[in-house]
């Protein structure tokens, strides 16, 4: 939805399937199978949503980790409510 709204970036396409996935944990393939890109550009991405505490990144493995929405956030919170509120107005039309 904000690629739609905003214009094409690899960071909104990340947010966005996270913001509608906010329980879920992810690694980096998972992340670029959901959003279609290719893991290289998302292990690039990754990193500066963990960095603007927009993501958090817990370690799983042996050189693994899974990232999630980081909702203890204030921005996140801010994010999620826009997000559903522009659902409800694209859902509207």
């Amino acid at each position: 939805m904000f690629n739609k709204l905003f214009g094409p970036s690899i960071n909104l396409l990340i947010l966005d399937m996270f913001l509608e996935n906010p329980d879920k944990y992810m690694n980096i393939r998972e992340v670029a199978r959901m959003v279609d890109k290719n893991p290289g550009s998302i292990s690039r991405t990754i990193p500066q949503l963990v960095e603007l505490e927009l993501l958090e990144q817990i370690n799983v493995g042996k050189n693994i980790n899974a990232y999630h929405l980081n909702t203890g956030s204030e921005i996140v919170g801010l994010l999620m409510e826009f997000h559903s509120r522009l659902r409800g107005l694209v859902d509207e039309r």
